[in-house]
Formats: C-alpha cells, structure tokens, sequence
C-alpha cells in the first residue's frame, strides 16, 4: 500500500469508531450482501450450496439463519473450496491457526482486507489514551518473524520482535537494551517474563513502560490484575483471530469494541441463533472485506456478552465482554457441569508457588491438573502442599469437591503458535 492510502485508510478507520449506530448498521449491512454475493459467485463452497442463496434483498435477520462455519467444517470439504481463485498464494498473505483446537487452518487474506487490518492496527494504539505514542519504542513477543507495515518503513510505530521460544534470560536481556515503552505478547508470555525478571530489573523496565498490549488468547480479570500490578502500567487486550485478524480492541476506559468497520460478530446459542444482548453465547464472526478466503458466520469457540448502553470513551461501536474463553476449552464434571480454562488460570494465579497449570481430561472422564511449581513463591512448601491448596481452590471455586489428580509439570504446553494449551479434554460425556 502507497504512503498515501495508508494515511487516508487511517483516517477512516480513527473516524468510524464514532459513527452514529444507524450509519454503522448500514455500512455492516451493504458489506455482508457485497461478501455473500463474491462468495456466491467465485466461492465454490458457498455457490454449490443452496443453503446461502437468500436472494439480494435480505436483512441481517436473514443473514442470522445461514449455516454456522467451523474450523472443522472448512478443513473437511477442503481449505481450496473456500478460496476465490482469483487469488494465488503470491498475492495474499498467509496466516496459519495456532493448533490450539488441535486443527491447523491456513487463512488466506487479500490485500485490501490486510491493509485495513495493518489501519486497524494503528486505532488500536490510539485508543490506549496516549500512552503509546508513533515514536515509542514497542517489544513485541512472538513466535515466528513479523512483516514490516508501510507506517513502519516511514519510522513511526516501529516494534522490535523478541523470539518467545528464547530462554526467558535472553528474552530478558534484549527487553531490558531495548527499553521499551510498551510491549505486546500473548498473557502466558507476559506472565513467564514477569515471574523471570529480578526486581532491579523490573524496576528499570517500569522506569520507560507506559502500557502492555495482550492478543489471542483469553485475558481474564485475574490476569489483566497481575499484569497491571506487576508492570505498574494499564493492560490493554486485544481481540483476534488468524482466520479473520482484528476483531475488537480495547479503550482507555477498559472496554472491548468490536471492529464494526470490518467484521459482523453475533452472539449466537449452541444451534447458532442469536441471543439478547447481556445473555452469554458464543462467538461468530464474519470478515466482511474479506476476498481471498471468506468465512461467513465463522464459530471462533469463544464465549462472550454483548454489553449494552454508550462507552465513556465516546466510541459508538458495539462493546463485548469475553466470559470463559474457547468454548472447548473445559472439563466436564460427573454432574455434567463444566469447568473452563478461565477457572484453572484463576487458581494458578491465586495459589502462592504455583507459576501455571494445564489440565488433561481422559476419555473416560478422569482429571488431572498439572502444576508448574514457582519456586520463587512456594516459600519453602514441598509439591504436597501446593497439590492440597490448588485441590481445595478448585473444589471451592466448583461448590463441590469433584475427583481430580494434581500432578507436577516443568512447563506449560504450548502450541506450534506459541499459545497456552490450557484445558484439553477427551471426553465425550
């Protein structure tokens, strides 16, 4: 993208977020007919399924009664079937799902749909109230390289990329020459770098930090706490997907706003109808500007509220609260009740000595919870001790004791991306 179209797409994307509610609807409205329609003309998984053609002069209502899309669902009739193929792999970019499903997708992303994003990039930091600023210095923690955006290359917003898979030392050593004044990783990574940096070092960081950016994976109120605490300065999530990239962001009052300029994001029950606003549901998205490989009415896994009433920031776009995370991200108890991944994080977070934990639930419905001990916090406690707490905890948290095994761990899992994998459960009752 030209100097030129960057600065204008930025413009329009700082000015949309103040649009009032009828000339969004409108905006949403005429880009979901323009993606159906491209989908049914080159897409052949939409054009040979008679499900999706709704005629030209529907609703959103209507658009709320086609078929649910899942990751499974696209990797089943094959990634191509949803690609336009206008598009070849050298003219998109290519983004891979992290595996945290279990399931690897390759998302194709055309470039106006991409330059929109890298725009989005830039509301984003924006709306952290000034704390990160064009000529700040940004550490971004990442598994793999990132590309250089048209704003980068003008020396403004320029990040430099620390490997996560490093040694937490050296990532350490090449935050602290750095210097930065603002950082972006995943919450797992921000949370392994605070329990590794010393407290010198700490306070040299806190000296230049003005504000900690998380992305993909479930921040919830118990780690947006630590963090905050931890760095001394405020958290601002952001969130996304690679099969759609940006999708909401937060404000300076602590508020999540959906994107409304790209994606359309229902609240929907299990069967994919809408829910009312305040009702928790489950994520699906619709990217909009997308070309390359459209994904309508796309389940992410995520659960999440739709808040209602104005913001104190004066955004008018739609405002979500994310609930439990990934909604196959739990366990299932005997009385058929879950527990999600939000619950175990919480009690890592809240049992001195315990750094994080993962939980494997077998096919026949068993439970074990593993503990990575923080020796740093276990205050001279043996594996025993911290076992008992973290039991009673959970046992607390559920209103119940339930069965489980506590077992130690000398690290978290992670993904091929770089994420958590917090819960994984092969059960099936």
């Amino acid at each position: 993208m030209s100097t030129i179209g960057g600065l204008l797409s930025v413009r329009a994307v700082l000015r949309a977020q103040y649009l009032d509610r009828d000339t969004l609807g409108r905006a949403t409205l005429a880009g979901l007919r323009g993606a159906l329609s491209q989908a049914r003309t080159r897409v052949s998984a939409y054009r040979d399924d008679d499900r999706y053609d709704i005629g030209r002069t529907w609703d959103i209502s209507d658009f709320a009664r086609l078929p649910m899309l899942r990751k499974a669902d696209v990797l089943a009739a094959g990634e191509d079937r949803f690609r336009d193929p206008a598009f070849t792999r050298d003219r998109v970019t290519v983004y891979t799902t992290s595996g945290t499903s279990g399931q690897i997708l390759e998302a194709w992303h055309d470039p106006g749909n991409y330059a929109h994003d890298r725009a989005c990039n830039i509301r984003r930091f924006a709306a952290a109230g000034g704390r990160y600023r064009p000529w700040s210095r940004l550490v971004h923690f990442k598994p793999f390289p990132l590309d250089t955006a048209w704003y980068q290359r003008l020396g403004i917003f320029r990040r430099s990329v620390v490997f996560s898979a490093l040694p937490v030392r050296t990532r350490i050593e090449q935050l602290l020459r750095i210097r930065p004044h603002a950082m972006i990783g995943y919450p797992v990574m921000l949370r392994d770098l605070l329990r590794g940096l010393r407290p010198d070092e700490l306070a040299t960081l806190r000296r230049t930090l003005r504000a900690v950016f998380t992305e993909s994976e479930l921040l919830t109120p118990e780690v947006r706490a630590q963090l905050t605490s931890g760095f001394g300065v405020p958290v601002f999530n952001e969130y996304s997907a690679y099969e759609l990239m940006h999708i909401a962001y937060d404000c300076a009052e602590g508020q999540l706003h959906v994107a409304e300029d790209r994606v359309h994001v229902e609240i929907v029950d299990a069967d994919g109808r809408p829910v009312p606003d305040g009702t928790e549901g489950h994520v699906v998205v619709t990217g909009w500007r997308e070309r390359a490989m459209p994904l309508l009415r796309y389940w992410l896994g995520d659960r999440a509220t739709r808040l209602t009433g104005r913001c104190g920031c004066g955004r008018t776009f739609a405002r979500l609260e994310l609930t439990k995370g990934r909604a196959d991200d739990y366990v299932v108890l005997p009385d058929g009740e879950r527990i999600y991944a939000g619950t175990f994080i919480g009690m890592a977070i809240s049992t001195p000595g315990v750094a994080e934990c993962m939980v494997r639930q077998d096919p026949a419905g068993n439970i074990t919870v593993w503990l990575v001990p923080d020796v740093d916090t276990a205050a001279g406690r043996g594996f025993d001790d911290l076992a008992r707490e973290a039991r009673a905890w959970l046992h607390g948290s559920a209103g119940r004791p339930f069965d489980l095994d506590v077992r130690r761990a000398s690290a978290l899992e992670l993904t091929s991306g770089g994420k958590g994998r917090f819960v994984v459960s092969e059960f099936r009752g």
